[in-house]
């Protein structure tokens, strides 16, 4: 991490960090958020109160939050437990490239994200980046050999099964963003998991290793603890097709990196950050809220809206209580317990775009090309268990991966554990089945002073970095309605 700059104004060290590519807001230290929010001198409103707003949580949904507050005339606090902002996602540096360890792909189809690009006249790229043919290949590990599938004749059938699992959307998505429009449809089906409706597909082995791989891809999780109805929710979000959810969701990332738009929002709401400040206790009296950091410091403020994840949000104690299925679900926390790889391989795998998918008990169940060059090719892997191998030993990844690419050579890996991150306890949210009767109506609801606004609810791209930009600027809404 670099060390504090002499010139630690916030203007000086976004302009820095973008010359230099920075890490994230991994660059952001501690000692920079201090000093860089002494040049906000706004009062809060309220007699009594350190702030109008604090916000708990610097992802993407406290980000935007706190900059909203800002924008509506309230003095805003920041609290966040890591050393940077970002939450779940984090550009660094892997092998020579700027990589995306958790969040990374952003769309127009996600209405949030893409007005913060238009809003700051953010680059994007696409995915892969490097001199790479426009074709593709698919490589299916299948009964203990690889099949390459490159012409349409090959292709369609894996196609044709994947739609086919798609193939009810409209009877439960309709209206993606208004869950309520077809509860009762949706109730019939949430007990249902992407394994149980696979089990009654007839599929060749090829097709059902390519549709449990895509099932488990997307929602990072065993095929039985994923729901059915959350699959759906993808695929109906941008268009109900394989092209538009492939666009959307692994195709234009910032060319920046994430750490870009969290920059800019930054330096556009001027909030006061305090990094390093994990939060112990939130006390609602009534006319205002006690907050309370792990160091033992005391804020107080008129509102406070929550963006942490869903997996950590019941380690903080709230009084009056935080609800108790909302509790529950944190302690049972989301489907989402994946691991997302980066992996550096010698030379050029292929002209074509590759992906490859095998069976989700297979280290490596679904890989992409994230980068190529003219001597190296990054892969990007996604599976639903990170304790199938070491993920940090380079000759372990290199013998799962020659089960697509016999002469693949490994040179470097990199990942980043959020199950295991205090601060995560998992990937991007997709709920379990059973979920939308048990817990449904009680996430992301307001509490006296308490707001919630955490990206891992709401309708919609709710998981992503679009999600937890509409959640946490709702949030900042109602705030602004009940301060006035």
């Amino acid at each position: 991490m670099a060390s504090p700059n002499k010139d630690l104004s916030r203007r000086g060290f976004i302009r820095r960090a973008g010359a230099a590519g920075a890490v994230a807001a991994g660059a952001f230290t501690s000692a920079n958020a201090a000093t860089a929010a002494q040049g906000t001198q706004r009062k809060a409103r309220a007699k009594g109160v350190d702030y109008d707003v604090i916000v708990l949580g610097g992802g993407f949904a406290g980000v935007t939050a706190a900059r909203d507050s800002m924008k509506n005339g309230y003095k805003t606090l920041l609290l966040e437990a890591r050393d940077r902002l970002g939450g779940r996602t984090w550009t660094k540096q892997f092998a020579g490239h700027h990589v995306e360890m958790g969040g990374t792909w952003i769309h127009w189809t996600q209405p949030f994200v893409w007005s913060e690009v238009q809003r700051y006249k953010l680059e994007v790229e696409e995915t892969p980046d490097g001199t790479i043919d426009p074709g593709a290949e698919l490589r299916v590990l299948v009964e203990g050999r690889c099949e390459v599938l490159t012409r349409t004749e090959q292709l369609m059938p894996v196609l044709g099964a994947i739609n086919k699992y798609f193939a009810d959307v409209g009877q439960y998505w309709e209206r993606p963003y208004d869950a309520a429009f077809q509860w009762n449809d949706l109730l019939k089906a949430d007990k249902l998991s992407a394994a149980q409706v696979i089990e009654k597909m007839q599929l060749t082995p090829v097709q059902r290793v390519a549709v449990e791989a895509y099932a488990a891809g997307l929602s990072h999780a065993p095929m039985e603890h994923v729901s059915y109805l959350e699959n759906n929710r993808w695929w109906a979000l941008p268009g109900s097709s394989m092209t538009a959810l492939h666009d959307s969701c692994g195709r234009y990332r910032f060319k920046h990196g994430t750490v870009n738009l969290i920059n800019s929002m930054v330096e556009d709401g001027k909030p006061e950050i305090r990094l390093s400040s994990p939060v112990k206790s939130v006390e609602d009296k009534g006319d205002h809220v006690i907050v309370t950091t792990a160091n033992g410091e005391r804020v107080t403020a008129s509102a406070v809206i929550v963006g942490l994840p869903m997996n950590v949000v019941q380690n903080v104690q709230f009084s009056p209580a935080l609800d108790p299925l909302v509790a529950e679900a944190g302690r049972e926390k989301h489907a989402g317990t994946g691991i997302k790889l980066l992996i550096r391989v010698k030379g050029q795998l292929a002209k074509t775009r590759v992906s490859t998918v095998a069976a989700e008990t297979h280290p490596l169940p679904f890989i992409a090309t994230y980068s190529q060059a003219a001597d190296h090719t990054i892969l990007v892997m996604f599976g639903p268990n990170p304790k199938l191998i070491d993920y940090t030993d380079k000759a372990a990844v290199q013998k799962a991966l020659r089960d697509y690419f016999p002469d693949a050579e490994v040179e470097a890996v990199d990942h980043h554990p959020w199950t295991d991150d205090p601060y995560a306890r998992g990937t991007w949210c997709n709920y379990k089945p059973g979920w939308f009767v048990k817990y449904y109506d009680h996430f992301q609801k307001d509490r006296g002073n308490v707001f919630f606004g955490q990206g891992d609810h709401g309708e919609g791209w709710r998981g992503f970095i679009d999600g937890a930009i509409g959640a946490g600027g709702a949030a900042a809404q109602r705030v602004k309605t009940k301060l006035g």
